[in-house]
């Protein structure tokens, strides 16, 4: 068994359906099965290792499977990519040993992946073991190895269809490879599957894999090719705007001749036609609908009033709405409008969606009065259809009517029941007309479906507490209030309709968010951002909105609530430049140093954070603060041991401000110019020849603080002369001209020269 288990340890895995991905979603064409070949198989053995092969079968036969297994190993050595000896060899174990006739079996197949009998015989193998999705995988490759094998088809198809609900996605793409595998004379066959794979993927708007599906029947069997497809495939051209195709479709099969111009611009102009007598009317809507597409309406009123003249309307209205829908995606409205009209007066089609349409013509061709009464047509005939609530708000609105606007989004809330749909199309408008008391109240309605609603300002530390689910949060601040003697839910109890996705909610609640934040609401966008910590919907964002939370303290000033939160990012995310940064803003504003000196000490001891960040932020808080002993202890270490400029800077400028801040003498005063001076120009030799702009700027405005402003003068002209690619690329970033053309102005207004001032604001600040 050496030589046996030597060769099996090269054995490939058994196959894995998920390796066949390609073959299920493949459109590709198979060769028809009138012009395909069998593939002639020339063996890998030289005349005497054929002698031999035959020589080991009739010693199995004869029943000496011991030589037999000798004269394969021999054969194996010799030309160990032949699949003979494998297969034979897995005749040996058929009966005794599964798994080695398995193995056997595999090399055989992978090394004569032409020989669809081997997969079959591995596929039989697999279903044996219960291991469907290898099954599959054998199947396919058999059928790889024999494409116009239509029984090799049908197995795998059934075997999917009973037994493997995983791979239900794959069937509509083995549905075709079917088709493409039956013989033309089963043209109904493939008629019917390749319009049912159509349908299902036209159900889930997959337009392009149902062109493909049904451009099978046009390429494979053409002259059976029914009514039928040709509507839907025309439908589905139109609705991916592919017009060119659809003049191929009624050249080929329609009888439709054209003349033809194709523009530069590759936009086809058609200059006139000729359609056949006796046309369906099918085809005659789907073709005035692609002329309209091409911007070619002048050459379709003939046929839309002969189609008025010939053709029922209370039988076939859906295609004159099909026309109108056309006319209005093209800017048609006046046209569209005059086929809407007897449609909406119509006994079969006054239906809800030919009012909206109809509506919406109306609202384009500037008829409010008129629009607004289709509108409420609308919803009389379908009162779930709230998206027609916001477009007749906006024509109420225009009319001056912003009661009746706000009434046709109200809700009675007594009902227990609240249309969640229809709220949101009411903040909407009060956003619109800027009635921001009620919109905040509409906002909190809206969170209160999933989100705790705060009563005391003691519950909002709850929130934060990351590690607690929303459930213990609620349980938590529920014995508060039953301390305090404050009950109530938590949440609305109101029946929630209509209620839009997580993700879809979750856009909108940043929204609000946003909105609350540029109009300066800082409380409000507090207060949502702590509701969104408390919600059931919103836990997969817990730490974006965390971070929201945390920046929405800075601006509502609560810099506990705040500093909790920097505190908990700094822990959660120690490498974050964003917490880091959060943290710096909130202790500066705080001014808790001896808090933030404890925290970093017990963070670094017990390594939850580098000591270097926490370091650095201590030093930059102390020079913010004006306490530059501390500051410049720690830029000086750093300074010493890195050359960082960075800390070069910083060294600067914290003796700036200790020269700015003390009184001095000339001897003194003239020593400390000469050390800021020095420690200014290290720092500038240090930076790169990138960042020349922003080491003269930094140099003027020092030279300016110290009240040298002949040599601010000097380096603020020299800022206006660095050109590299990084301040072309990034202007509004990265170049500092604006900020030294308006300090170098101050320094010109203060000596009186007022002209040399606004020449400076016109040339680099003022916008014309």
């Amino acid at each position: 068994m050496d030589e046996e288990e030597r060769i099996l340890q090269n054995c490939p895995p058994a196959p894995n359906d998920e390796d066949d991905d390609d073959e299920y979603s493949s459109d590709s064409e198979l060769q028809s099965e009138e012009t395909s070949k069998p593939k002639k198989f020339v063996s890998k053995l030289s005349p005497h290792l054929r002698g031999l092969m035959g020589e080991a079968n009739l010693r199995f036969a004869r029943g000496e499977v011991e030589m037999a297994k000798k004269i394969c190993f021999e054969v194996i050595r010799q030309a160990p990519d032949a699949y003979e000896p494998y297969l034979t060899m897995a005749q040996m174990y058929e009966n005794n040993n599964v798994k080695i006739y398995k193995s056997f079996l595999l090399l055989a197949g992978n090394l004569h992946s032409s020989n669809s009998e081997i997969w079959c015989r591995l596929a039989d193998l697999e279903l044996q073991e219960n291991q469907i999705g290898a099954a599959v995988s054998c199947y396919t490759r058999a059928i790889k190895a024999e494409p116009h094998n239509v029984e090799l088809h049908m197995k795998r198809l059934n075997l999917i269809k009973d037994k493997y609900p995983a791979r239900w996605k794959t069937i509509p793409a083995l549905k075709l490879n079917l088709a493409k595998s039956l013989k033309k004379s089963k043209h109904e066959q493939i008629l019917k599957i390749c319009s049912e794979v159509a349908k299902q993927y036209f159900e889930n708007k997959n337009y392009f894999k149902a062109i493909d599906a049904l451009k099978i029947c046009i390429k494979r069997i053409p002259e059976h090719t029914n009514e039928n497809v040709l509507n839907m495939l025309l439908e589905l051209l139109l609705l991916s705007v592919r017009f060119s195709e659809c003049l191929d479709i009624f050249t080929q099969f329609c009888g439709f001749q054209f003349d033809l111009t194709l523009d530069e611009d590759m936009s086809i102009t058609i200059n006139s036609y000729t359609i056949p007598e006796n046309l369906h009317v099918d085809i005659k809507t789907k073709f005035i609908v692609c002329l309209i597409g091409l911007q070619s309406y002048h050459l379709v009123e003939n046929l839309i009033n002969e189609m008025l003249i010939k053709d029922d309307l209370e039988t076939y209205g859906m295609l004159y709405f099909d026309i109108a829908e056309a006319l209005i995606a093209s800017g048609y409205y006046k046209e569209a409008l005059d086929l809407l009209l007897p449609l909406v007066k119509s006994k079969n089609f006054s239906l809800a969606a030919i009012w909206l349409k109809h509506a919406e013509c109306l609202t384009h061709l500037k008829m409010y009065d008129q629009a607004i009464e289709a509108y409420k047509n609308v919803i009389v005939m379908a009162p779930n259809h709230v998206d027609v609530l916001y477009p007749l708000a906006m024509l109420l609105l225009k009319q001056d009517r912003k009661q009746e606007a706000l009434e046709v989004l109200s809700q009675d809330l007594s009902s227990g029941k609240l249309h969640v749909a229809v709220l949101i199309e009411q903040m909407k408008l009060l956003k619109q007309i800027g009635d921001l008391e009620n919109y905040w109240k509409c906002c909190e309605l809206l969170l209160s479906r999933h989100c705790i609603v705060f009563k005391n300002y003691s519950e909002l530390r709850i929130v934060l507490l990351l590690k607690s689910t929303v459930k213990e949060k609620q349980n938590k601040i529920a014995k508060i209030r039953m301390v305090k003697g404050e009950y109530g839910d938590m949440e609305s109890n109101l029946e929630n309709l209509f209620e839009p996705s997580v993700e879809d909610e979750y856009k909108f609640y940043l929204d609000i968010l946003q909105f609350a934040f540029e109009q300066k609401a800082y409380k409000e966008l507090q207060k949502f951002a702590f509701m969104g910590l408390g919600s059931k919907r919103f836990a997969q964002y817990f730490p974006e909105i965390f971070m929201i939370a945390g920046y929405s303290c800075i601006f509502s000033k609560d810099y506990y609530h705040g500093y909790l939160i920097a505190r908990e990012l700094l822990y959660q995310r120690p490498e974050s430049n964003n917490a880091w940064n959060l943290y710096s803003i909130i202790a500066h504003k705080s001014q808790e140093v001896v808090k933030m000196n404890r925290f970093f000490e017990a963070a670094t001891i017990k390594a939850r954070m580098p000591i270097g960040h926490t370091e650095l932020v201590k030093a930059n808080h102390f020079c913010s603060v004006a306490q530059y002993p501390q500051c410049l202890s720690y830029f000086l270490k750093d300074y010493k041991n890195s050359k960082n400029s960075y800390s070069a800077f910083m060294i600067g400028v914290a003796m700036l401000q200790q020269y700015c801040q003390r009184k001095k003498n000339t001897i003194e005063k003239k020593s400390m110019v000469e050390m800021v001076t020095y420690l200014f120009f290290n720092y500038a030799k240090i930076r790169s020849k990138y960042a020349q702009q922003e080491v003269y700027y930094n140099l003027a405005r020092m030279y300016q603080q110290i009240g040298i402003f002949y040599l601010a003068e000097h380096f603020y002209k020299k800022v206006f002369d660095v050109k590299n690619e990084f301040l072309d690329k990034y202007p509004d970033y990265l170049n500092l001209r604006m900020e030294a053309a308006y300090n170098l102005h101050v320094i010109y207004k203060n000596s009186k020269n007022f002209n040399a001032a606004r020449k400076l604001l016109w040339k680099y600040i003022v916008i014309e």
